[in-house]
């Protein structure tokens, strides 16, 4: 069966929302893959949608790997990333919701490119003692700020949501939550029994709080100096943006304890040399298996 996958490019989360929207509308199953670093579709035949920037295209066994490659951790920055085999199965998960009869094919195409992953992690072992960023930037809050001082997240997707569940679940702080769309961030305080709001509210959010943890797809700075006024002094701040969520002048300020993405990697003492033999291993064994499908289909 064809396979053809794309990468959309957006360079202002709006333009993202809005390319999320235009593929949603398309007449024809898609697995929409929405993370911090990508955003990307997989269908049975090209998607031809004029407003859309789209830079690399991949089809048949090559967009097959594509999709193991990225379940397996093998296109993340932390070779193995934990968060993203979840961030996939959630795409799989709304794509089964809209499946029609007539798509059961694509339906076992995929379930054969999420069981390769599964099988390159199992059998490499790439993701052994490796921790979630989301645990390592929730432990770096949680070692600074005393118990029972507020501690706000900025994000609702996948890694956001791993933060505040760890919050919740081994913190002893009230968890906030805000992020650009108001509804996700409610539905997650709620969940970890916090509050929650839009970034349009982030001055009374951030009000109190000893500490926050960023995680968002923004490409340019949500978080400025008047954001925090009237946080609390020392404020502790752990930033898993990509590019940055904080602005330099929030990273420099002498009261604020910065810490971002580099250094929450290096906690993670991720890819080293094991780590990417590992990865070797994991890319064969999904080269092999997407092969072994194209000769299938």
């Amino acid at each position: 069966m064809p396979l053809v996958a794309c990468q959309v490019n957006t360079e202002h989360p709006d333009q993202r929302v809005e390319a999320i929207h235009r593929l949603r509308g398309v007449d024809r199953p898609l697995l929409i893959l929405n993370t911090c670093q990508r955003l990307e579709f997989f269908s049975c035949s090209e998607v031809h949608i004029p407003e859309l920037d789209t830079s690399q295209e991949w089809k048949d066994a090559v967009a097959f790997e594509r999709l193991a490659r990225i379940a397996a951790g093998l296109e993340s920055r932390i070779l193995g990333e934990l968060e993203i085999l979840g961030q996939v199965r959630s795409a799989y998960k709304n794509f089964r919701q809209s499946l029609r009869p007539d798509c059961c094919n694509l339906d076992r195409l995929f379930q054969d490119a999420l069981a390769l992953a599964r099988r390159a992690r199992r059998e490499s072992g790439i993701d052994r003692n490796l921790t979630s960023l989301s645990a390592l930037a929730s432990r770096e809050i949680l070692a600074r700020v005393p118990d029972g001082e507020p501690i706000a997240v900025i994000g609702s997707g996948s890694i956001a949501s791993s933060v505040a569940r760890y919050l919740g679940k081994r913190g002893k702080s009230p968890v906030r939550v805000t992020s650009r769309c108001p509804e996700r961030a409610m539905t997650l305080a709620q969940e970890v029994g916090g509050f929650g709001g839009g970034l349009d509210e982030l001055v009374p959010l951030l009000k109190g709080v000893a500490g926050i943890i960023t995680a968002t797809a923004a490409p340019h700075p949500i978080l400025y100096a008047e954001h925090i006024e009237h946080a609390k002094r020392p404020l502790h701040i752990a930033d898993l943006g990509v590019p940055p969520d904080c602005h330099e002048a929030v990273q420099c300020m002498s009261t604020v304890t910065y810490v971002g993405l580099e250094h929450i990697e290096e906690k993670a003492q991720v890819n080293t040399q094991d780590r990417r033999d590992r990865a070797e291993i994991a890319a064969r064994i999904i080269r092999d298996g997407a092969l072994a499908w194209s000769r299938n289909s």
